[in-house]
């Protein structure tokens, strides 16, 4: 078992795949799987779906299969039916993520066992090693293969021979073996180097790979280690002219299983809240009996409630009186805000407190709102109309995501699809359709939820993220580049942890994935039908940039971003829309810093 870059398992497992409507199943094998992603290889004569659930089998025990939900990053091949692809996970099942994680864990102490033993990296410590298994690559070379030819870019760079032998082409004398800890390869830049040149392998070969680009990283994170290598490559020990550009922020991993541990738990209230008003038959007094099982609720509720943040002239004394008043769903989403505010409250960072997040997240909440509401006005069902169905769908055949079936791998294969109901089939009546946009105010408050917890509970993180902002102006990119994990993927794992019920951990981890995707996809057709696999994550996205071009609550990158035409387009929008939607983002600040500005009275009080 071999680790690569970003701790990269090189090994062969079975996986088998289907496209979230399940109408085909791939089964293929993995080329290598990380923490973050893998890369497989299937037999198919047609282009792989962009988003797939997917079971790799480590084991022939099926209570150790990984199950996840992937999106597509490259694909390529098809030469004989054979195709490759590359997939970033997306969400994974809870199980699924601590067995993921054992095996890395394992295989990077089986190799870093095997590399300490070398004669060439005695001496070094185990951080440093550490560092160049991050940096580095496992290649392998057949017998009379090449392990690598300076004619390709990608392959220059430093080789450490961990099993086998290669001989260099041209070297003196001729037929000089390089066996196990040998180093070989270029060390820096200039084309006339002796050691750039072709390797050819003797007998099956394994070698750990720092391509070029990266050696200045390695000299900049571990020096002495740096050093080692250069001296036992014959290279000279000072850093390339590329090291002197400027030292990389070290990288801080973030122990989410132990952490997530100290975060503490949703009040069981909430998801009785949620469920009385998802209930078609619920009434207003229903509501009212479940606000009431909590007084500090109750009492909060109340007190936003006579704030000026409505306006009544006169005093509302009860939860019912306030239910008929703001009706089920406005009560239900001031209730939700209050509990999360109450959970993920924190006094331990003076000055430093969360309220512009939240601000944020109720301004985005506000504009997922004001969304559904345009589109529920339009003629037809249009795009909602379809989001609705989709929905109603997954509530008939049972949720897409695997992780409902911990220890099942066949869960991922495709089922027969269950009779929707004639409503369905109708694009769902105004009732149905009411429902889900007011269910959009809770997907949208929830998230940015991994963005809070990682100010209020990882904040030396959070300030390294902030600091390597001002490189890249790019708060999501300096996450990656920092923490090797970003706050979608941290609010997934929150939510799973709450037990939060689909689709509101999938919402969480993919609500900045339409925004990538329009920055970096060429193709507009397979942009929009990306787009058009979740409807719902396309709103909650508009709504997330909506908030931040209206300066909502704290905006982390250098500049507001740009609201990619795509993303409305799908939606059914066009620019009068969203320019109607930005002229309501001063209404809907100034409530947004209403409600906090009373949560602070009452906290000074």
């Amino acid at each position: 078992m071999l680790l690569g870059r970003s701790h990269r398992l090189q090994i062969r497992y079975p996986v088998h795949f289907t496209a979230p409507d399940r109408s085909r199943t791939y089964i293929g094998t993995t080329l290598d799987l990380s923490a973050t992603g893998f890369s497989i290889e299937v037999k198919t004569d047609e282009p792989l779906p962009p988003i797939i659930l997917a079971g790799v089998l480590p084991t022939q025990v099926a209570g150790d299969a990984i199950l996840c939900k992937a999106r597509i990053v490259w694909q390529g091949g098809l030469a004989h039916g054979i195709g490759r692809a590359s997939y970033k996970i997306i969400s994974i099942a809870q199980r699924s993520q601590e067995r993921l994680e054992q095996l890395l864990q394992r295989s990077l102490a089986e190799l870093l066992a095997g590399i300490r033993e070398l004669p060439t990296l005695q001496g070094c410590s185990d951080p440093d090693l550490e560092v160049l298994l991050s940096l580095a690559r496992v290649r392998e070379a057949a017998a009379g293969k090449s392990l690598y030819a300076t004619v390709e870019d990608r392959s220059r760079g430093v080789y450490l021979i961990l099993e086998g032998a290669v001989t260099i082409e041209g070297d003196e004398p001729a037929g000089r073996l390089y066996g196990r800890g040998s180093v070989i390869g270029s060390w820096s830049e200039p084309d006339a180097e002796p050691g750039d040149r072709s390797a050819v392998a003797q007998t099956d070969t394994r070698a750990l790979h720092l391509p070029l680009a990266l050696v200045a990283e390695l000299q900049n994170r571990a020096p002495h280690l740096a050093a080692t290598v250069a001296e036992a490559l014959g290279r000279p020990a000072e850093p390339p002219h590329r090291a002197a550009a400027g030292k990389r922020a070290p990288r801080m991993r973030l122990d989410i299983p132990r952490e997530l541990q100290e975060i503490p738990t949703l009040p069981s209230v909430f998801n009785a809240v949620m469920d009385c008003v998802e209930n078609p038959e619920s009434t207003p007094r229903d509501l009212a009996q479940v606000l009431r099982q909590d007084q500090s609720l109750t009492a909060k509720l109340l007190k936003a409630v006579n704030s000026a943040l409505y306006g009544f002239t006169r005093r509302i004394v009860s939860v019912n009186e306030a239910v008929v008043l703001l009706g089920m769903q406005e009560t239900a989403n001031l209730a939700i805000t209050a509990m999360l505010l109450n959970t993920l409250a924190d006094d331990s960072r003076p000055g430093q407190r969360p309220e512009p997040f939240w601000e944020h997240a109720l301004g985005a909440a506000l504009f997922a709102q004001a969304i559904g509401q345009r589109l529920k006005r339009r003629e037809g069902a249009g795009a909602l109309g379809a989001a609705i169905a989709i929905e109603e769908a997954r509530r008939v055949q049972g949720p897409a995501e695997p992780a409902a079936a911990e220890t099942d791998p066949a869960a991922v294969a495709p089922r027969p699809a269950a009779a929707a109901p004639d409503r369905v089939q109708r694009h769902a009546p105004t009732r149905d359709r009411a429902v889900r946009c007011d269910r959009l105010f809770t997907y949208a408050i929830l998230h940015d939820i991994g963005l809070v917890v990682l100010f209020l509970k990882f904040p030396d993180h959070f300030t390294m993220v902030q600091e390597a902002v001002r490189e890249s102006g790019d708060f999501h990119r300096a996450e990656l580049d920092i923490l090797e994990i970003d706050h979608c993927q941290l609010g997934y794992r929150v939510a799973r942890a709450w037990r939060l019920p689909e689709p509101i951990p999938t919402i969480i981890a993919e609500h900045h994935l339409p925004q990538i995707w329009a920055a970096d996809m060429q193709d507009r057709d397979r942009l929009l039908a990306l787009l058009r696999e979740d409807p719902t994550v396309a709103i909650v996205s508009l709504a997330d940039l909506l908030a931040r071009r209206c300066g909502i609550g704290l905006e982390l990158d250098r500049e507001a971003p740009e609201i990619p035409s795509v993303l409305h387009e799908v939606l059914g929008l066009d620019d009068r829309d969203v320019a109607d939607l930005l002229a309501q983002g001063d209404g809907f600040r100034e409530k947004a810093e209403g409600f906090f500005r009373g949560s602070r009275e009452e906290a000074a009080a």
